[in-house]
């Protein structure tokens, strides 16, 4: 799981140009939500708005995502999913599992 500042970030969106817009959540600070810069897969993480409820941090993580992405005219880049699947396990708690072999073929029967 990524962190910065002691924040979880729960949710990012990277888009195209190596800029993203991330919603984080502190355990005893609240919740913020800050534009970064992606490079060599290092983020730098600048312009927080910070917040007391989830609700209102999640409202403006989707707002700033659509504005950025409206007025820079930009896609979100897409992760494989083996990818996404091992994030949502991190974020979960659990162990991702083990790559799926294939069956060794048996032939007709």
């Amino acid at each position: 799981m990524d962190e910065n500042q002691g924040y979880v970030i729960r949710q990012s969106i990277l888009f195209d140009n190596g800029r993203g817009i991330a919603l984080g959540e502190h355990p005893r600070e609240g919740f913020v939500t800050w534009q970064f810069t992606e490079e060599q897969g290092r983020r730098d993480y600048y312009w927080g708005h910070y917040y007391d409820d989830g609700a209102a941090a999640e409202k403006d993580y989707a707002d700033r995502a659509a504005d950025y992405q409206r007025r820079f005219r930009v896609r979100a880049v897409k992760r494989p999913i083996a990818q996404q699947m091992r994030e949502a396990a991190e974020q979960a708690g659990e162990r991702p599992a083990p790559p799926r072999r294939e069956a060794p073929d048996r032939g007709d029967r």
